[in-house]
């Protein structure tokens, strides 16, 4: 009895240390593929005054997508930005290595305006999705990511980009969103 009482104690000091705190949105296996599908909960990765960027990392089967929330801001009136699939999203890592990952979809932006003096005119692009590959995967691990550029479409048709430098006590979320899924 006093073995099985130590064992029990054992296991759960180690499932403390091991464990993490995974949230998911969807945690299930798909009852018409029998695949089995997760989706994590948004974590903020960037937050800036103008911009606010939040990943969920996403798996089917085998299959791996970061989907990403862009919301950017500002005091001047502009057209909505879109995303043009197979635009780049790069993750400079602090080994200086970088990972290039391409959208899959035509992503429209919508704008909202809030009233006020000035007024703040906002731009979100929502449920982007990036293909992540295996070996990707396993880069994430060998360096925490320093900065991320952000590739988007202007109203008028010109491409341009927006880089934003991830804070320290953000530069493990990435990784740890991937943990939860593997």
């Amino acid at each position: 009895m006093k073995k099985i009482f130590f064992l029990l104690v054992v296991l759960i000091i180690n499932l403390k240390s091991n464990g993490q705190n995974c949230k998911f949105k969807v945690n299930e296996v798909d009852k018409f593929t029998n695949k089995l599908t997760k989706l994590t909960k948004s974590e903020k990765v960037i937050g800036t005054f103008y911009t606010t960027g939040e990943f969920s990392v996403k798996r089917i089967d085998t299959s791996f997508y970061f989907i990403f929330d862009y919301v950017l801001s500002s005091y001047s009136n502009f057209d909505p930005y879109s995303i043009k699939k197979g635009a780049n999203l790069i993750f400079l890592l602090e080994n200086g290595e970088t990972i290039t990952l391409s959208s899959n979809d035509d992503i429209n932006g919508t704008k909202k305006t809030i009233i006020g003096i000035p007024p703040v005119y906002e731009c979100f692009l929502t449920n982007v999705s990036y293909t992540l590959t295996k070996s990707q995967v396993e880069q994430f691990f060998k360096s925490k990511v320093k900065s991320i550029r952000f590739y988007r479409t202007e109203g008028n048709g010109k491409e341009d980009y927006v880089d934003n430098e991830i804070k320290k006590r953000n530069q493990d979320d990435i990784q740890n969103l991937i943990k939860c899924l593997l």
